[in-house]
């Protein structure tokens, strides 16, 4: 019954002594190093800036677009948020002289409280509001006043109109201007960063005429040359001709969908090309705001489906033309808007099929994560899609916690946007064990005490998600551990918030009779992830013996696939090994440590050969060796190489499981991160 005894608080203990030594240290062994294909491959520089600006509401992603990219702003546009026609033409007016400030969205019947905070935060004095009262509502009005603020409405009798009036009030005269549908958001979406860059009027038009108030508008604007975008479908030759009649030069950008429009517009104009905004062309509001994120660089904003296997060759084609050259991919909206999928296309050129969860232990030092995330040979993304860092802190009795000690909100905050920022999700990891947890459990109070402490934290640290690790669970918590996982997940998926969890490895319903407590089937419909700590099978106070023999992953993985959807599965990998001394009779005890210092520390430094423990079913086995510590003990070292990872990680296609997620980052340092990472990577491409 080693279970009863394993617990990763050990491991934390122990890793606290080590993590010096773990960050130091170049491996000199190349017989254990990684097969020659992968040493070889080039660090490449990580040069390109990911950040997701996102949040619960399109309305919160509005905000945090401002937020992170206006220290102040005097003058502010704001537009309704549930539909898109009397804003289309805003960023324009947001850019301009007469405003230079952010696009923000509200409900047209109320001052939202989170629009009225980054209001003060920016000290605006004057709020442009786009649309009549029923696009923004006299309340809303009054409530700006009342906070003194200045208010400038601009509305017409109808959308032409509006568009017609915001143009006027942004410019006085043009040579060039844009026409785009007024029944469709999608062009508009495309050429609005450009337009509003170069501060050239964006006009509506019907498909099948021009209105009045728009010829109007070109006329008074002195414009001679229109650009249509968008296909026929949208705007018809006889609106083209009516306008040619008018005296104007007409051209087209267009092509044969939204996605096929965008990238004629990305090809055929002149961007800054240091910043890329990314926003799904599936709904306007993202993309509304973030055009003038995209004005403000002179950059171009990519409109992505929600599918990757949908976005078009012409878009992959820029990007990958693009790519190497950009400082900064703002990808604006949450994970359930563009996924870790497109995402990936975007930032690395590939969706990966699978995903890779790694436990990212800092530890008490915001210092050491950085170093951690800074091993990572290139783009993050190409080797981890979800980081989990461990600044929560220890569980309370009645279920609640807060941040580890001696962290702060503000450094989970700057821990968590250093994740996202390379393109990762930040799931925050809540461990707990035992007897506590088990009280926890069985109380309805204190499992609420625990869903409002995830949800506190993930409000203040803008985290995508949170990775609930409880362990040791007598049998009898099983149906509170279901409970919690299913009201968990009834909070945080509606706030557009992952939900994982850390399970025990379980080989058969009946094997292991002290894990009931983890019921694979009932725990997964309440979760996205479940990662399976599939190590640990030899574990701190067993005898000595592989952490994670690939025999015993085969048979836990075999019965996992047979409880939970096999693309929920992440398999657990371990990227430390341990050294045993003592024996059956007195019981053992062990140390935990890196691949490095079994490698280079102990082995090479003894002059110890290593050697490999196979079975019949695993010729290619695990490392192995004994040495004699400075306290004339007997220590018997089981770890992990290159070789026996690549057998591990052969699982994730025998059994078609959703990725890998190992303990963890602590583990590697600059000598061993050049073969675990490449060796993940790899293994994320699915056969």
């Amino acid at each position: 019954m080693f279970n009863l005894f394993r617990s990763r608080h050990v491991r934390d203990r122990l890793s606290k002594t080590l993590t010096a030594a773990v960050l130091t240290g170049v491996f000199t062994l190349g017989s254990f190093l990684a097969p020659a294909p992968l040493i070889q491959a080039a660090r490449a520089e990580d040069t390109t800036n990911v950040q997701r600006f996102g949040g619960s509401t399109r309305y919160e992603t509005a905000v945090e677009i401002s937020n992170k990219n206006w220290s102040e702003a005097y003058n502010v546009v704001l537009a309704r948020g549930d539909d898109f026609p009397d804003a289309l033409a805003g960023a324009v007016l947001a850019n301009s002289p007469e405003v230079s400030g952010p696009l923000l969205l509200n409900d047209p019947k109320s001052l939202r409280s989170e629009v009225l905070a980054e209001l003060k935060n920016l000290r605006t004095n004057r709020v442009y509001v786009l649309g009549g009262q029923g696009a923004v509502s006299e309340t809303v009005v009054q409530e700006l006043k009342a906070n003194s603020i200045d208010v400038t409405r601009i509305d017409g009798s109808n959308r032409y109109d509006t568009a017609a009036k915001i143009a006027k009030t942004a410019l006085s005269s043009s040579q060039k201007a844009y026409v785009v549908s007024g029944s469709n958001y999608a062009d508009a979406l495309s050429i609005s960063s450009y337009a509003a860059a170069q501060q050239i009027p964006l006009l509506l038009t019907a498909k099948d005429s021009v209105p009045a108030e728009t010829l109007e508008a070109l006329q008074a604007l002195g414009v001679s040359q229109v650009t249509l975008v968008g296909g026929e479908g949208v705007i018809s030759p006889a609106s083209a001709g009516q306008l040619e009649s008018a005296g104007f030069t007409v051209s087209r950008l267009a092509g044969e969908d939204r996605y096929l429009t965008n990238a004629q517009v990305l090809k055929s104009l002149d961007f800054d090309l240091d910043n890329l905004v990314v926003a799904t062309g599936a709904s306007f509001p993202d993309a509304l705001a973030g055009s003038v994120l995209a004005a403000k660089h002179d950059g171009p904003i990519l409109l992505v489906p929600q599918n990757d296997k949908q976005i078009p060759s012409q878009i992959t084609d820029y990007l990958n033309t693009n790519r190497s050259g950009l400082k900064n991919i703002f990808i604006l909206g949450g994970w359930g808007v563009i996924n870790y999928k497109v995402a990936g296309v975007v930032v690395s050129g590939s969706a990966t099929s699978r995903i890779s969860l790694h436990f990212w232990d800092g530890y008490g030092s915001v210092q050491n994560y950085r170093e951690e995330l800074n091993l990572v040979p290139g783009n993050v993304v190409d080797y981890i899609n979800v980081l989990s860092p461990n600044y929560a802190g220890s569980l309370k009795d009645d279920g609640s916690f807060g941040y580890r000690d001696p962290l702060t909100v503000y450094d989970a905050q700057n821990i968590t946007a250093l994740g996202q920022s390379k393109g990762a999700r930040v799931t925050p990891l809540v461990l707990g064990s035992g007897t506590q947890v088990d009280k926890i459990l069985a109380s309805a109070a204190y499992r609420q005490n625990f869903i409002d402490s995830a949800v506190k934290m993930l409000s203040q640290t803008k985290a995508d998600g949170i990775v609930v690790n409880l362990e040791i669970l007598a049998p009898a918590s099983k149906d509170g551990l279901t409970t919690l996982m299913k009201d968990l997940y009834a909070k945080l998926h509606p706030l557009n918030k992952l939900v994982l969890i850390s399970v025990m490895p379980r080989t058969s319903e009946t094997a292991e009779p002290w894990l009931k407590a983890f019921d694979y089937a009932a725990i997964s419909p309440y979760t996205d992830y479940v990662q399976i700590m599939t190590y640990d099978k030899h574990y701190s106070t067993s005898a000595p013996g592989p952490i994670a023999p690939l025999d015993w992953m085969r048979s836990v993985l075999s019965y996992a696939v047979q409880q939970i959807p096999r693309e929920k599965i992440l398999m657990g990998v371990p990227y430390y090994g341990r050294a045993w001394t003592g024996n059956e009779q007195d019981g053992y005890t062990s140390l935990s440590l890196s691949w490095n210092k079994a490698v280079n520390e102990i082995a090479a430094a003894k002059g110890i050969t290593i050697s490999r423990e196979t079975t019949a079913t695993d010729p290619v086995g695990v490392p192995t060796f004994s040495y004699t510590d400075d306290e004339g003990k007997v220590r018997k070292v089981y770890f992990d190489d290159a070789q026996s990872w690549n057998e591990k990680l052969k699982l994730l296609d025998q059994f078609q499981i959703g990725g890998v997620a190992p303990w963890s980052m602590l583990w590697a340092n600059e000598g061993s991160a050049q073969v675990i990472y490449p060796l993940i990577k790899q293994s994320l491409k699915a056969e």
